[in-house]
């Protein structure tokens, strides 16, 4: 991990972030004072379950995957999130530590905001705490669709739906070099690496998809919407 690195005022979080669009000047300078930067190499730990909650952590640029880490290395993944995302809005008002871990796909970059200054400016400013609020519901809704897939889905359909994800949300494309291994994605499936590559053997054979190392395409999207629907 590179070292903190002081920087000014962050256009680049600005220009993304619809929460940051509604901060006044005197609170965009209030939040610089304590802002940092730090980039974290392919495999590096950004946060971890049950450290100290100190500061808000924007990606930047780069992917992530986030996971509650249980006993005897059984790990569940919740998300793999992109530029944009925050970590930690879960930690504010006296949730003082992350409740999961986080850990970069690739190399990423992030810019670590101060837990106290964005609290006091969600006290005195309405617009900004609504759109943190927004954040929140959307990252809880997209978690129930996620409970709804693990549990309720078949192998086959939990596939489907990863890899609807990673091209709807992630990567804005049909055609994509995956950040993930074949062990990550039986991971975020709750699949043992063998049954996943049945799956995959199986959407290859049918056309659904083509799967050259880590570049995929999806060919048959249509079916592939309805295996993830039906499950």
């Amino acid at each position: 991990m590179a070292m903190p690195v002081k920087t000014t005022c962050c256009k680049e979080c600005v220009s993304k972030s619809a929460c940051f669009k509604e901060l006044s000047e005197e609170e965009l300078v209030l939040i610089d004072q304590g802002r940092f930067e730090v980039t974290f190499k392919k495999g590096e730990v950004v946060c971890k379950q049950g450290m100290l909650a100190s500061h808000l952590i924007y990606i930047k640029k780069g992917f992530v995957k986030l996971y509650i880490e249980g006993g005897h290395n059984k790990n569940i993944i919740l998300t793999i999130e992109k530029d944009g995302y925050m970590i930690g809005l879960q930690s504010l008002f006296g949730n003082s530590v992350f409740h999961y871990t986080a850990v970069a796909y690739e190399d990423t970059s992030v810019c670590l905001f101060e837990m106290n200054t964005i609290s006091k400016i969600i006290e005195q400013n309405s617009g900004f705490a609504s759109k943190l609020i927004a954040r929140l519901n959307e990252n809880t809704i997209r978690g129930y669709g996620r409970l709804f897939c693990l549990t309720q889905k078949q192998a086959s359909g939990r596939l489907a739906d990863i890899l609807l994800c990673l091209s709807d949300r992630l990567y804005k494309s049909n055609n994509f070099e995956m950040a993930l291994s074949r062990k990550d994605l039986a991971e975020i499936t709750v699949m043992s690496v063998e049954s996943l590559s049945r799956v995959i053997k199986e959407f290859k054979e049918d056309k659904i998809i083509s799967l050259e190392g880590r570049y995929l395409e999806i060919l048959d999207r249509e079916r592939l919407e309805r295996i993830c629907e039906t499950g």
